[in-house]
């Protein structure tokens, strides 16, 4: 497996771009682009998919990655959702729509897969280690404040 040392090297990042891409094709390419509020929730829902992987990845605290990655993946359940308002409104994009959605699952399945693998690291580095610096004696402190 490759190192991952930033964001875009993460194949669900790398899956959320494409994601966000096919949103805003399907809106531009459609009547989507006149239904002014649901274009726009769809656009902000699957950017946020992208950006809270982006922003989690870029926190100090491995939590606060998984916290952000859940952000993510319930906003890419929001993306489908939004886009079954699309398809009930008898809209012929049916086949794009379809697809979009199943990059949404496809996109969740990889967040939470990275989500359990960062929980499983988690588990396994909760011990307390000593660290590795050499401790001075209260005795040695006495001393040196002396001369």
């Amino acid at each position: 497996m490759a190192k991952i040392e930033k964001y875009e090297d993460l194949k669900c990042w790398q899956q959320s771009r494409l994601l966000v891409n096919q949103v805003f094709e399907v809106i531009s390419d459609s009547s989507l682009k006149n239904e002014y509020a649901l274009a726009d929730q769809l656009k902000r829902s699957a950017i946020s998919v992208m950006t809270n992987i982006a922003e989690g990845f870029s926190r100090y605290h491995k939590k606060d990655f998984i916290r952000f990655l859940d952000y993510a993946q319930s906003s890419s359940q929001e993306v489908k959702s939004l886009l079954y308002i699309v398809l009930d409104q008898k809209n012929v994009l049916t086949e794009k729509i379809n697809e979009i959605q199943n990059n949404c699952d496809h996109c969740r399945a990889m967040i939470l897969s990275l989500i359990t693998h960062i929980n499983s690291s988690l588990k396994n580095s909760n011990q307390t280690n000593e660290p590795e610096t050499i401790y001075i004696s209260e005795e040695h402190i006495s001393k040196s404040k002396n001369h």
